[in-house]
């Protein structure tokens, strides 16, 4: 199966570098994904690290945008509360799972203090481990009717 089973999500992450409070604004969310070119940014407690959650690119499109709500709103108004983690020290079949049963295409990667240290996403899998990332896209696209493909 191509040594998947023994690798460290570590060796797959992106390191995180980016997080947002959760008193910033979406505009400013949505500037500091555009300028980092990511999607998903963690949402961490000031002063304490710890991760709140999460925002995407796609919460600020469906939760802010398309409802007209000022793009000055808050993060903590739309973001997703308690977002699902992996340790750098998990296997990569185990994320994967994760990713699959809670349908997510990115897991924030923690430190033991809760503090992001890394981006798990679909495509760090895929890029080195195509067999593994493609049951896991195949299983989140059969969450989604195909209407809305």
């Amino acid at each position: 199966m191509g040594g998947h089973e023994q690798q460290t999500v570590a060796a797959l992450m992106t390191p995180c570098v980016y997080s947002i409070s959760p008193g910033d604004s979406a505009q400013s969310a949505a500037r500091l994904m555009l300028e980092a070119g990511v999607g998903m940014v963690p949402v961490e407690a000031p002063g304490v690290g710890a991760i709140l959650g999460v925002v995407t690119d796609r919460d600020i499109v469906v939760k802010v945008v398309a409802k007209s709500i000022p793009t000055t709103a808050a993060v903590c108004e739309f973001m997703t509360v308690s977002a699902e983690t992996c340790r750098p020290s998990d296997n990569v079949v185990s994320a994967a799972q994760t990713m699959l049963e809670a349908k997510l295409h990115r897991l924030v990667v923690v430190d033991e203090s809760k503090h992001a240290v890394g981006i798990l996403s679909l495509s760090d899998i895929v890029r080195e481990h195509p067999s593994l990332g493609s049951l896991i896209a195949g299983g989140l696209m059969r969450e989604i009717p195909a209407d809305q493909r």
